[in-house]
């Protein structure tokens, strides 16, 4: 118990270090060290715990991916593939229902923090031309925005979960917490969208210049989903199917300083939050109390559910992001010894209450920047997701349930 005190608390000092110019990997650095002090951690077993995130081969992968995945976003934006991806698809589809879906969507495929403002000005005009209220459109605008939090193998959630589950396809973990997303997805339409007239965006366009658009996407998106595709098919790793990306975008733009462009865009900072991510986590299997006492709780029954929503939830909210309640609970998880067919459903628990401490945190980079964007305040916002809230808790103790029957008999 003391142990699970001094974590929480420790990590209550991010939100007094958000108001200092420290990068979000320095922040967790600063928390884990505090952790291990104040938990009489010797500094012989801080520095193991460190040095066992380079000897661990999953750890190091996932910090690769995250640094070709940034370099691949920053490339992308820098040649604005983003304007194109986003007109040549304004162009195919006129349904102005889906528009407000796929826009914030598709620019959610750059994992780029605070990225909803890329999206906000195309909801913005949707909406001018729809009527919609404005606290509506940034509600649409952030609901429909995360899509890569669920379904991108290289998103950060989804790397901790490679990480930390290397036994369990990560393919397995997306199908699973997907659920969830398509059931706040089909709720938000009829709450938010379905009032909405289904009218042209546009004149038709001919057929020619429509096979044009629809090459034009596929191209321009080829560097997001050709990673992918390349490791379903031959099950390489991800760091080296996603170098197949740079090379697409060296083609994609222009190939003069390309070198000099991709040592810009690497993420050192991005990289440095990750390292401490994984930082946690060895500092957490290293405090023998906290584990034992998370494990008494996991048997406890519904008890133990509670505890890991609340957890999630308030390390997401506090910290404004979904990795570092991951990185927290996560590691509590795996060492707890369970079977292949008990991992996914309290994954699924795990994943989506962190998605949603996350997601309605008031230090959620999207949501100031939507609302700042947009003109709303947070209590207007928030009124909006009245009947979305009640929804997405009942939905995801119910489907909790629901998985953990399917998967103790498969």
């Amino acid at each position: 118990m003391e142990q699970f005190i001094i974590v929480a608390a420790s990590f209550g000092v991010i939100p007094l270090l958000n108001k200092t110019k420290i990068s979000l990997g320095v922040k967790i650095l600063i928390t884990v060290l505090l952790i291990s002090v104040l938990n009489g951690l010797t500094p012989d077993i801080i520095f193991s715990n460190f040095l066992r995130i380079f000897k661990n081969r999953a750890s190091t992968e996932v910090i690769l991916i995250v640094g070709i995945v940034g370099i691949i976003n920053a490339v992308m934006s820098k040649y604005g593939l983003l304007e194109k991806i986003v007109s040549d698809l304004s162009a195919i589809i006129k349904n102005t229902r889906i528009l407000f879906i796929l826009m914030p969507s598709l620019v959610g495929l750059l994992t780029i923090p605070g990225g909803a403002i890329m999206s906000a000005p195309f909801v913005m005009s949707l909406g001018e031309q729809t009527n919609m209220s404005k606290p509506r459109r940034a509600a649409v605008n952030l609901i429909y925005r995360h899509m890569s939090s669920f379904i991108m193998p290289y998103a950060g959630g989804n790397l901790l979960l490679q990480a930390f589950f290397p036994e369990i396809s990560i393919y397995t973990f997306i199908g699973v917490n997907s659920i969830f997303l398509l059931a706040t997805w089909t709720f938000s339409y009829f709450l938010y969208l379905r009032d909405i007239p289904v009218e042209k965006n546009a004149a038709a366009v001919p057929r020619e210049e429509l096979s044009a658009k629809i090459k034009s996407l596929a191209i321009n998106l080829s560097p997001i989903y050709i990673g992918i595709v390349l490791n379903i098919i031959s099950g390489v790793r991800f760091s080296v199917c996603l170098t197949v990306s740079i090379v697409i975008l060296y083609f994609l733009g222009s190939k003069k300083g390309f070198a000099v462009l991709l040592l810009k865009s690497i993420d050192t900072k991005l990289i440095l939050t990750m390292i401490a991510i994984f930082f946690v986590q060895e500092t957490i299997f290293s405090l023998d109390g906290l584990i034992g006492f998370f494990s008494d709780m996991f048997h406890a029954g519904l008890y133990s559910l509670f505890a890991i929503l609340f957890a999630s939830f308030f390390f997401g909210t506090v910290t404004g992001l979904i990795i570092v309640p991951l990185g927290v609970v996560l590691p509590l998880i795996a060492s707890l010894g369970l079977n292949a067919n008990e991992i996914p459903p309290y994954v699924y628990f795990v994943f989506c209450s962190a998605y949603l401490g996350y997601f309605f945190s008031p230090l959620h980079m999207c949501q100031i920047l939507t609302n700042n964007y947009v003109g709303v305040k947070n209590v207007e916002l928030w009124k909006e997701y009245k009947y979305l809230v009640p929804f997405i808790f009942v939905f995801l103790w119910v489907s909790f349930f629901v998985l953990q029957f399917v998967f103790a008999y498969t």
